[in-house]
């Protein structure tokens, strides 16, 4: 607790007309199946900063209460909005076996996967990343500064709605037989393929990896195979997947032991 935290990091902010024009325009080419959570974002994003010129302006009289639910607004809105996505991962979190995920499948596949690249996608790293292949286009650089969140949920349901209709990935439990124990990071998701990369250094091929215990991770992988299967894997495994969240991680690593941090540390 208190860790691994960052102040205001889904923070609502104002927008000036150009972003406001750019995200209805960029909202309105959206599928249908997209638009029920960006509609939402965007309609918050516009009243905000509505709400702001208002009180710029003089049409709304602030006094220290009237402050106060404005800087609330402010400050956990999104946050709202992401803890209603992570408590999608709750029965995930749950699943002991591949079994345990395929009982769910037909209730909860859809919420798993958007948990997943919510996961993947949440993080600063990716939110830099995503800023800093805009910078020819300093205005677009405010965009992606400023409304981060909007475009890490879209863009986390875009993916998933092309996984869903393209019905080209499956589910893989991984067990940990070996004594060393899986670690997790800052970046709870990675990419376990993204150093196959093209000549532009982007990943050519996906496959989400997800520690969730020190003894199993989930892995959703896009190549031909059953679409529920469980693996047992050895130290050789844990150890290089280990390092590819140590490599993934900004600042933070975590495991339930000092000893393997040292040791994947140590490569």
């Amino acid at each position: 607790m208190g860790v691994a935290q960052s102040s205001f990091f889904y923070k609502l902010e104002e927008l000036n007309d150009f972003e406001l024009r750019f995200l209805k325009l960029f909202n309105e080419h959206l599928s249908p199946c997209v638009r029920q959570i960006s509609d939402v974002l965007y309609t918050g994003y516009v009243a905000f900063t509505q709400l702001k010129r208002n009180i710029a302006t003089g049409l709304v009289k602030m006094d220290s209460d009237y402050e106060h639910q404005v800087k609330k607004i402010e400050t956990t809105s999104i946050e709202a909005v992401q803890s209603h996505f992570e408590l999608m991962g709750d029965d995930l979190l749950k699943c002991t076996s591949i079994d345990d995920i395929e009982k769910l499948a037909p209730e909860k596949e859809y919420e798993f996967l958007y948990y997943l690249m919510v996961q993947y996608l949440r993080t600063k790293a990716r939110k830099d990343s995503f800023v800093s292949s805009l910078t020819e286009r300093s205005d677009l650089m405010g965009v992606g500064e400023k409304c981060w969140p909007y475009f890490n949920f879209v863009v986390a349901m875009q993916m998933v709605e092309s996984f869903v209709v393209k019905k080209d990935y499956r589910f893989v439990f991984v067990k940990n037989t070996s004594t060393l124990l899986f670690i997790t990071g800052d970046q709870p998701v990675i990419n376990s393929l993204g150093h196959i990369t093209d000549e532009n250094g982007y990943a050519k091929e996906l496959e989400l990896y997800y520690p969730t215990s020190p003894s199993s991770a989930l892995m959703v992988s896009f190549n031909p195979g059953e679409k529920f299967s469980e693996v047992e894997v050895d130290e050789s495994f844990v150890r290089a997947h280990n390092q590819l969240i140590a490599n993934e991680s900004q600042l933070h690593l975590f495991a339930n032991g000092e000893q393997v941090l040292k040791e994947t540390l140590s490569v």
